[in-house]
């Protein structure tokens, strides 16, 4: 039975305070949902109808620094290795409550559903951990760019701007940067419909502490954050590329799903909006 939404924290052993929204069935099998940069637990509302509530577990996260998980400390050093640790922790946590729920002795397989910078801990955390995971759906998903000077320096550039013309000015750059410009959009788009998805960016920004996305900014351009064991992933996975996504355009998912190999798939959504849209993807009962 689906059990109304229900908000907690969770302790991490990084000392993180994570914020937590748990939906659907309790009893049922595990998906953790795991944001992008500058979104939150409210990125995947749209999608938790589609995803079988009266049957699954469903526990959407807010990462260190977004949302309602504030930063741990002023001078906190925020990694993709801390996120994975934190993510370590967090499963840890729920499944130690589903055992003590169902009576079962060793935990169940998850899902991890992962959007940009969360399918980047969801692939990390599947390498290390490839015996916890039943499958991955990863959506417009993200590499290291440890190699790639000039996108390094775009990411870090985002985080000066954050700190010194605050985060206003950065909404208003991702509402823009995020999409391609106005020619390249798919006829059927309207100009209302372009408005409002960029309203819906840069509304998330906006949510944002400036200094919490600053240093989520210096995680994804940080010299520690290298591509994991792609190979070690068994489990099924789902990539999802917008088919004018200029963040994570399809070729990267592409090459990714060339990587995880056999167990992987790559879906290319191509409609009105260019980057992949949370809310049109279903999850079929087995």
């Amino acid at each position: 039975m689906s059990s109304p939404s229900t908000f907690s924290y969770i302790q991490t052993s990084n000392g993180t305070k994570v914020h937590i929204i748990e939906a659907g069935n309790q009893l049922g099998p595990l998906i953790i949902l795991l944001h992008d940069l500058g979104g939150s637990t409210e990125t995947f509302t749209p999608l938790l109808p589609y995803l079988y509530p009266e049957t699954n577990r469903l526990v959407s996260v807010d990462l260190e620094a977004f949302g309602k998980t504030g930063l741990s400390s002023p001078d906190v050093h925020i990694s993709i290795p801390r996120y994975i640790d934190d993510l370590d922790s967090i499963v840890a946590s729920l499944q130690g409550s589903e055992r003590k729920q169902d009576g079962e002795d060793s935990p169940r397989k998850i899902v991890i559903i992962g959007h940009s910078l969360g399918s980047t801990i969801a692939m990390h955390y599947a390498a290390e951990h490839p015996m916890t995971i039943s499958g991955l759906v990863l959506l417009g998903a993200g590499r290291s760019i440890a190699h790639i000077p000039t996108a390094r320096e775009r990411m870090l550039s985002l985080a000066t701007n954050a700190r010194t013309e605050g985060i206003s000015a950065v909404a208003d750059v991702a509402a823009i940067s995020n999409f391609p410009p106005p020619d390249q959009w798919p006829s059927t788009t309207t100009i209302k419909k372009q408005e409002e998805l960029h309203e819906t960016v840069r509304r998330a920004v906006m949510n944002c502490e400036a200094e919490g996305y600053a240093k989520a900014c210096e995680a994804v351009a940080g010299l520690d954050h290298l591509d994991p064991e792609y190979g070690n992933i068994t489990a099924p996975a789902l990539l999802l590329a917008g088919s004018g996504d200029v963040i994570s355009p399809p070729d990267r998912s592409m090459g990714l799903k060339d990587l995880i190999g056999c167990n992987a798939r790559m879906a290319e959504e191509r409609t009105d909006a260019p980057q992949p849209d949370v809310s049109s993807l279903t999850v079929k009962k087995s």
